[in-house]
């Protein structure tokens, strides 16, 4: 509109222009015609027209100055008059031309400022028409973009859900069919709390009811018909207020994978992975709960520690070993009562907690222990029996903690252990010093092994020649010693056992072996027979993994011969797992080292058994050596050992001869080699070279 009247304004003050230059051109010309007529009249020497050209010169709008010049000019001769009419009719072509500049500064004028008024007017309407362009690309951009919003909204994997006052669904994405489980037609209008879990709804509620400001976190479960259970949480936001919303509106999503993973951490953190059994963590965590809320009730921790299972995964495998200890588990969760935590501590360590209940309850579930683990266990063809020491320990007194209690237990457990096993045993505070001791001593062991505290004693082995000849030394056995700072020496009777129920006696028999090959070096003399050296090991180390390289690393370490390393077994564990060991013990025959059997006559073996296994040396152990003088009965026994291994071309090496009686009857019996106190007790190295550059009689006298 402005547009139109704009340009309709111009157009009139061009016409306005026009006129006005055609009324001011107009009369001029008149005037120049009858001033012409004038001219010509007097130059006819007619100048009796000149009065009624002088009225027609007024009619045309000459000033009265003009019109007198030709009334003067009818009066006078023409040739007078002709220089005034002359003179009149230039005065009216400079006026007339006079217009015609004006009149063309006017078109100029009128066209500038046309010009510039369409120019302006122009501008305006370009920017005009960018504004609009632009508000409307604007309003496009915003519709496409709410529309995508939209988009991503109905589509997004966060459901948004809009209530109304009543609690009923005003709005729903369409990922909220899979969270809810049913069509978005059905959400429509249901009320939301409805489809909640159990009591979790009340809460929800109660938030819908408050309507708080802001923003609000909220969670709950639904129930699904398949049985499974969906957790969702998300953010409650007021926008009552808002026009464009007008409701309550709830962002929620899935974390049903995230709890289930939580719970399963969780679960993994606080149970043992192998029998699902609590854990040490959530064991004393119970446990101490327990001794905060329990007034003056009683409470009694039950511990049991299996019996000989170090056997089992030395002879038979950690396979079958696990499988024994899942076994286990089971019992003892069918021997535990309602409400009593059973635990799985670590390695073959069980618990029970027993809340409400005395030592004489205990006991009575002590007894069950024992009887539900009497039955033997079958497990990949092995018929394994499995018993139990088992320690009591009560919460009697006041302020005891979990830690405690506890150890009270383990007291009691080793207590039952000591005396023989597969027995149940009470803690008393009198057997706590004696019991510490030997924590003590098992941690001090640990150190021990840390800090290069264990030392190597050899004790000679002995060719048993006749009456009258010299015997000669031909190996040594190492044997570990334990130099404790403050107890001393310690002998291995006191540590060895500890270190097996540990575990230290796989890194100590490893520091064994390779610090004996490095002394059967030292002790391999110029011009001397080769020296053999005897190194005992445990089954625990047989059956670690890389057991068979680490001989092989050892002596290439060293620089020792195979054939001049003998490793000793003993037959008892031999016995127990040879099904496992026989091959390990097959591969280290292959690369030239010696296998003995230690303590042999302990174990019953048969001859056809001994027969199959990869064997060369034959140790008779000392309690027959002992009665070999003055004892028929021993003495036969004895005789009958050497005799097998003469059969079988076994070495044969007599152990603990104390006495030169002993050593004459083995020379007689044919055992080959002495081991024992007659000759020399074990002893350092350097003292062991002694025993090599001296004759055995003299050195054994200087020990």
């Amino acid at each position: 509109m402005l547009t139109l009247l704009g340009t309709l304004a111009v157009i009139g003050l061009e016409f306005v222009l026009l006129f006005g230059v055609y009324a001011r051109a107009v009369p001029v010309s008149e005037q120049r015609a009858v001033v012409a007529q004038a001219v010509g009249s007097v130059q006819a020497g007619d100048t009796g027209q000149l009065p009624a050209l002088a009225d027609a010169l007024a009619a045309a709008g000459a000033d009265d100055v003009q019109v007198q010049v030709l009334r003067s000019a009818a009066d006078a001769a023409p040739e007078q008059a002709l220089p005034a009419v002359t003179a009149l009719t230039e005065q009216l072509a400079d006026r007339s031309a006079t217009l015609d500049v004006e009149a063309a500064l006017s078109y100029a004028a009128m066209l500038v400022i046309a010009s510039v008024g369409w120019m302006v007017w122009f501008r305006r309407l370009v920017s005009r028409h960018r504004r609009l362009q632009a508000e409307v690309t604007e309003q496009a951009a915003l519709v496409a973009s709410e529309g995508r919003l939209a988009s991503l909204v109905r589509r997004s994997a966060d459901v948004i859900v809009v209530l109304g006052t009543d609690g009923r669904v005003t709005y729903a994405t369409d990922s909220a069919a899979g969270m809810f489980d049913a069509p978005v037609t059905e959400l429509m209008g249901s009320r939301l709390h409805e489809r909640v879990l159990g009591g979790d709804a009340e809460p929800l509620v109660a938030l819908l009811d408050a309507r708080p400001d802001g923003d609000a976190e909220v969670g709950f479960r639904l129930a699904r018909p398949d049985g499974r259970t969906v957790h969702v949480e998300g953010t409650f936001t007021n926008l009552l207020d808002d026009p464009g919303v007008g409701g309550l509106v709830l962002t929620l999503r899935d974390v049903t994978d995230r709890v289930e993973l939580e719970g399963q951490l969780t679960h993994q953190a606080l149970h043992d992975p192998l029998t699902g059994l609590s854990n040490r963590r959530l064991f004393a965590d119970r446990l101490d709960h327990a001794l905060r809320r329990r007034g003056t009730r009683e409470l009694t921790v039950v511990l049991c520690d299996l019996d000989d299972f170090k056997d089992v995964n030395d002879g038979l495998g950690h396979a079958v070993g696990d499988q024994l200890l899942v076994e286990v588990a089971t019992r003892l969760r069918t021997v535990a009562r309602e409400g009593d935590t059973v635990a799985r501590l670590g390695g073959d360590e069980f618990a029970l907690l027993l809340e409400d209940t005395g030592l004489d309850g205990a006991r009575e579930v002590a007894d069950r222990v024992h009887e539900w683990l009497a039955a033997p266990v079958l497990v990949e063809g092995h018929t394994i029996a499995v018993g139990a020491s088992v320690g009591l320990a009560d919460a009697l007194a006041e302020g005891v903690t979990a830690e405690e209690l506890l150890q009270h237990a383990d007291v009691a457990m080793y207590l039952a252990k000591d005396g023989g096993k597969h027995g149940t045993a009470v803690y008393e505070p009198s057997l706590h010093s004696a019991a510490l001791e030997r924590l003590q001593l098992r941690a001090d062991l640990e150190r021990a092994v840390v800090q290069g505290e264990l030392v190597l004693h050899f004790q000679p082995t002995i060719t048993l020649a006749d009456e009258g000849a010299v015997p000669t030394v031909h190996g040594f056995e190492a044997l570990v010693r334990w130099q404790h700072p403050e107890r001393g020496l310690v002998p291995p009777v006191h540590f060895v056992p500890l270190a097996e129920e540990s575990g230290l006696i796989v890194p100590i028999g490893t520091w064994v072996l390779q610090e004996a090959c490095r002394a059967a070096v030292t002790l391999q003399l110029p011009g001397r027979a080769p020296v053999a050296m005897s190194v005992n090991v445990a089954v625990a180390q047989l059956t670690d993994p890389g057991f068979v390289q680490l001989v092989a690393d050892a002596l290439a370490d060293s620089g020792l011969a195979p054939q001049q390393l003998v490793l000793e077994i003993t037959e008892t564990s031999l016995l127990a797992g040879a099904e496992v060991v026989a091959p390990l013990l097959a591969q280290l025959r292959a690369m030239g080292i010696r296998i003995a059997i230690d303590d042999f006559g302990t174990g019953y073996s048969s001859l056809s058994y001994l027969r199959d296994l990869p064997v060369d040396v034959l140790k008779v152990d000392k309690s027959f050596v002992d009665h070999v003088v003055g004892d028929e009965q021993g003495a036969s026994l004895a005789e009958a050992i050497i005799a097998m291994g003469q059969s079988l071309h076994l070495t044969t090496v007599a152990e603990g001869v104390e006495g030169p009686e002993q050593a004459a009857w083995l020379t007689a019996a044919g055992a080959t080699y002495g081991q024992g106190y007659l000759w020399s007790k074990p002893v350092p190295l350097v003292q062991a070279v002694a025993l090599l550059t001296a004759p055995v009689r003299e050195a054994a006298v200087q020990v």
